[in-house]
């Protein structure tokens, strides 16, 4: 028998002046639930901005932001 290893998400709520760091986090996703967020992740060009029910899917190992554009924004982060 062969156990996986299985990680629980992470709900988050974000006001417009909290940033989310994530680092060494790739295939991490970020789906949000309520209100909009941006996110920008190193070595990618541009920044992404998403609305509820949308979701990321963090590239790569370096630094990842993400932050609320409303009053309050939920998100789920379920690591990778």
């Amino acid at each position: 028998m062969a156990l996986r290893r299985q990680h629980a998400a992470m709900i988050l709520k974000l006001s417009r002046t909290d940033t989310l760091r994530l680092r060494g986090a790739r295939g991490t996703a970020i789906e949000v639930l309520a209100g909009r967020v941006w996110i920008t992740e190193q070595g990618r060009g541009g920044d992404t901005f998403l609305a509820p029910g949308r979701r990321y899917r963090v590239w790569g190992e370096g630094l990842v932001l993400v932050s609320g554009e409303n009053a309050l924004s939920e998100v789920s982060v379920q690591p990778g």
